[in-house]
C-alpha cells in the first residue's frame, strides 16, 4: 500500500498544508495533519474519512488523526464576506436600511427598518448587517450590536463597533473598526464585517 498516494491525495483536500503518515505495514498508526484555520478540524476529519474509503478501500480510524491548525496570509476569497451596498432611507420617523453581502459569487440582502433617532441610526446598519451575515450562515439569534462608537482623531473619522457572538453557550466580544471616507453608512457596516469576519472563517456554525 502507497501511503505517499494517501499524503498526495489528503494535501489536496481544502485547508489541508500537509500530511505526514506514520504506518506499521498496511495499517495507519498516526496520521499528522497541518492545516490553515478556514476549517473546522471535524470537516477535514471527515473529507479525510471520506476520501480513503471512496478511493482506495481504506477505512481509517479518525482517533489516529492529529490535527493542528495555524493561521495563513493565503485566506480563500471565496470564504469571506463582502461588502456589497447600502441604503438608508428616512421617512418621518422611521428609519429603513437595506444591506447587500456577497459570500461564494451570491448576494444577499436584508432591510431593517426601526424609530429614527440618532442612536438607532448608527445601530440599524450594524444590525442589518448582522442580520445579513446570519442569512449567509443560515442560522439567527448569533450575533448581538453592544454598540456602535464614532472617533475623531485629528482629521481623520473612524467607526468602531462591538459586536456581542454567543456560540454554544458561549459568549464572546468582537471589534472591529473603519474609516470614514465618504459614506459613514458604509463604515459602519464594513466595521461590523470586520468585527466578525474573521471569526466566521474560524468557526464551524454547521454543529456538525
Amino acid at each position: 500500500m502507497d501511503f505517499n498516494v494517501f499524503q498526495e491525495m489528503i494535501n489536496k483536500i481544502n485547508g489541508v498544508i500537509s500530511t505526514k503518515i506514520i504506518h506499521q505495514d498496511n495499517d495507519i498508526q498516526e496520521m499528522h495533519i497541518l492545516a490553515n484555520t478556514l476549517r473546522a478540524p471535524k470537516q477535514i476529519v471527515r473529507d479525510i474519512e471520506s476520501i480513503l474509503l471512496t478511493t482506495f478501500d481504506y477505512r481509517i480510524d479518525r482517533k489516529v488523526i492529529s490535527i493542528a491548525q495555524i493561521e495563513t496570509e493565503d485566506n480563500d476569497p471565496i470564504k469571506r464576506i463582502k461588502f456589497g451596498g447600502i441604503s438608508l432611507d428616512v421617512q418621518a420617523n422611521v428609519l429603513e436600511c437595506s444591506v447587500k453581502l456577497m459570500y461564494e459569487e451570491q448576494e444577499f440582502f436584508v432591510t431593517q427598518v426601526g424609530i429614527k433617532t440618532a442612536a438607532n441610526r448608527k445601530k440599524i446598519v450594524a444590525k442589518a448587517t448582522i442580520d445579513a451575515v446570519e442569512k449567509i450562515l443560515g442560522q439567527t439569534f448569533i450575533f448581538d450590536v453592544q454598540d456602535v462608537i464614532s472617533t475623531t482623531n485629528r482629521d481623520v473619522t473612524f467607526i468602531s463597533v462591538l459586536v456581542n457572538m454567543v456560540i454554544n453557550e458561549t459568549e464572546e466580544t468582537m471589534v472591529g473598526s473603519a474609516i470614514v471616507k465618504n459614506d459613514i453608512n458604509e463604515a459602519i457596516a464594513k466595521a461590523t464585517l470586520a468585527a466578525i469576519n474573521r471569526r466566521v472563517q474560524k468557526t464551524n456554525f454547521n454543529n456538525g
